[in-house]
């Protein structure tokens, strides 16, 4: 089972999401074209650095309360309900971050603690283990356009539970603390994002809406979706918008409870006040014709079994107290019908009969992929875990066709940017000889699960000015079509590129191009705490940056906040953030005393610098003292002098 079971705590509140901007354009990447304007907000039609350019990339659950406990699917009264949850309260919060600029509709979150509090004691603290959202429905807020529009939602597993000593007599807390026991100490958690303002001028800039739920884990099952039934919208041809309103949701069937849960939590359409619109009165039901089509008008008992009574969404704060999450117990009769009958939504005209809104899957299928979201060295082998099911059973023996996307130059650039930056587009998904065992069919085993192994090579470098390279892999089982499965179910991998560690790392010739470019894209960083880009501020701050470098991956102190350095570039920083002479002192070398001319220096480092961000002096020959705080291509001029003066 998952977070949709019928032990579950419900949570609602708000989230923030303070993410940067400047690297939503892959060009921005470009260092040699890099301008000063890309840090600078968006006006009209000119992107500049888009709507957050000095976003933190911090990832917060503010004000999130326990709005309601359910056990066998009913709501109980608990000494837990009002209880907050909060991240941690002794380090930072969470980060988002995209893949990569070319592949930013699989963010994900890191480093993010969950904590139910009172705020005096700690009822359970845990870790959110990474994940990245799915099933994103872009215009469910009715009226709103791109990430204000959006909803999307974020299923994962919590680990390294840490229950308090007193949990205050809470019949729901001990009953989840026996449940993630059985579980090796794991949960189920899933919450849907929505409402979210990218107005700075707004007073919920970098806010928006969270609804969630926490239930138990079970080891055999997906961390990232639940292995249920799935209901497959109908799109419209021509526009490829949903036909209802509806996006693509799951059921779940508990055979051990003889009961039917589904959840609406990311499907149903938003208010532009963020209520859930009304659509009538909604049934959900078995279709007695597996050929039933979307927007038909079926009778009760001829053309469909009702489950329960109506789903209630329009009473108000439904969807807070319940995070979009409806059960009913299935009646003697209709647990052999479910089990290969599909499920469909229904909009009730009149008692007796409804309109098909949204069904499940025809034939019942569903493949996906777990850990769908990949960073791999190059020489490594990724590993990916899919799941194939019919009408929520594993579905053994079956052929899943894993098929590379096409290679496009239009993705991660501003299409309608009156002003775009200079640099080239670079290509994604070739050589698709980097990824060696590809394209290829897998059959699943006897639980309908299949193991995908990529082995890989160095891509070499595809892309330029930008590390790596991005590729989607497409997924579906023999003879499925792909109007059955959700657009962006597909795995995507960022491959690094080969990167030969030095003995000796030095600044002009390795940190700085790494450096500089994440100065240029996140100056929260260089504005407010090291001007990366300088070698004097970087000398000044070695330590914490040695610090944040060395930290896995998971810690939301980690450097680069992104996670799309390589392991051999991060090797490389921490050697020349770590070098020492014999007393103790660091070196940090800028180049292992090169004699090169001024002239010679600075051609040979042109093609990894830019402008500077500040007011470039003319007078190249002041001194050191005056232009110590200069960036980018300056700064390459300030240490080359220093080199000329102390070879």
């Amino acid at each position: 089972m998952s977070y949709q079971n019928s032990l579950r705590l419900v949570f609602a509140g708000d989230f923030q999401s303070d993410v940067s901007t400047v690297n939503n354009d892959v060009r921005h990447y470009d260092n040699a074209t890099f301008e000063q304007r890309f840090q600078d907000f968006q006006m009209g039609e000119v992107l500049n650095g888009w709507w957050n350019p000095i976003g933190s990339g911090a990832f917060r659950l503010i004000n999130c309360k326990v709005k309601s406990l359910f056990i066998d699917s009913e709501i109980i009264e608990d000494s837990a309900v009002n209880l907050a949850i909060d991240g941690s309260n002794n380090r930072v919060g969470g980060k988002m971050v995209d893949l990569d600029p070319q592949m930013q509709m699989v963010s994900g979150i890191w480093g993010l603690t969950i904590r139910l509090t009172d705020g005096q004691q700690d009822f359970l603290v845990a870790q959110f283990e990474p994940a990245s959202f799915r099933d994103i429905m872009f215009g469910r807020r009715q009226g709103a356009g791109g990430s204000t529009g959006a909803s999307a939602a974020f299923q994962s597993v919590l680990t390294d539970l840490q229950w308090g000593n007193d949990l205050r007599g809470s019949r729901f807390l001990e009953a989840l603390k026996i449940k993630a026991a059985s579980a090796n100490g794991k949960l189920s958690i899933r919450f849907t994002t929505f409402g979210y303002s990218t107005d700075k001028n707004a007073d919920r800039f970098t806010l928006g809406t969270v609804i969630g739920a926490i239930g138990p884990y079970d080891e055999n099952e997906p961390r990232s979706f639940v292995k249920g039934r799935r209901m497959v919208p109908n799109l419209d041809e021509k526009t490829g918008s949903l036909l209802n309103k509806i996006n693509f949701f799951d059921a779940l069937i508990d055979d051990h409870k003889s009961s039917v849960l589904v959840d609406l939590g990311n499907a149903l359409p938003l208010t532009f006040e963020l209520g859930l619109q009304d659509l009538g009165e909604l049934q959900l039901v078995i279709l007695k014709d597996e050929n039933t089509q979307e927007s038909e008008t079926l009778s009760k008992n001829e053309g469909f079994v009702a489950l329960g009574s109506l789903i209630p969404y329009r009473t108000p704060d439904w969807l807070s107290k319940t995070a979009g999450i409806w059960a009913t117990p299935l009646l003697p009769e209709q647990r052999e019908l479910i089990q290969n009958s599909p499920l469909a939504l229904i909009q009730m005209l009149d008692s007796n009969t409804g309109k098909v809104l949204v069904r499940e899957s025809l034939g019942g299928l569903l493949v996906r992929a777990d850990k769908f979201v990949q960073r791999v060295e190059p020489t490594e082998t990724a590993e990916i875990e899919l799941f194939a099911s019919r009408y929520g059973k594993p579905l053994p023996n079956a052929s899943v066709n894993i098929t590379f996307s096409d290679p496009n130059n239009n993705a991660g650039g501003g299409e309608n940017d009156r002003r775009p930056p200079k640099a080239e587009s670079p290509w994604t998904d070739w050589p698709k000889k980097a990824l060696k065992n590809l394209p290829l069919n897998l059959t699943t085993d006897t639980a309908g699960k299949a193991k995908l192994l990529i082995e890989t090579q160095d891509p070499g470098n595809p892309r330029g000015y930008i590390d790596g390279q991005i590729y989607t892999l497409l997924y579906s089982l023999q003879g499925q079509a792909d109007s059955q499965k959700q657009s962006l179910d597909g795995i995507y991998v960022l491959l690094f590129d080969a990167y030969p560690i030095p003995d000796r790392p030095t600044w002009f010739e390795h940190i700085h191009p790494i450096f500089q470019q994440y100065g240029n894209l996140y100056p929260i960083m260089s504005k407010r705490l090291v001007d990366l880009g300088d070698y004097d501020s970087v000398r000044e701050n070695r330590a914490i940056l040695e610090l944040a470098f060395s930290l896995d991956i998971d810690d939301p102190n980690s450097m680069p906040v992104t996670r799309d350095l390589s392991r051999a570039k991060r090797v490389t920083i921490l050697r020349w953030l770590r070098e020492q002479y014999a007393d103790g002192s660091y070196v940090l070398r800028l180049g292992q005393g090169q004699k090169l001319s001024l002239a010679e220096g600075l051609q040979a480092i042109e093609k990894t610098s830019i402008p500077s961000f500040a007011l470039e002096s003319k007078d190249t020959a002041a001194p050191l003292e005056d232009d110590s705080t200069a960036h980018g291509y300056q700064n390459f001029q300030i240490a080359l002098r220093r080199i000329q003066r102390n070879p």
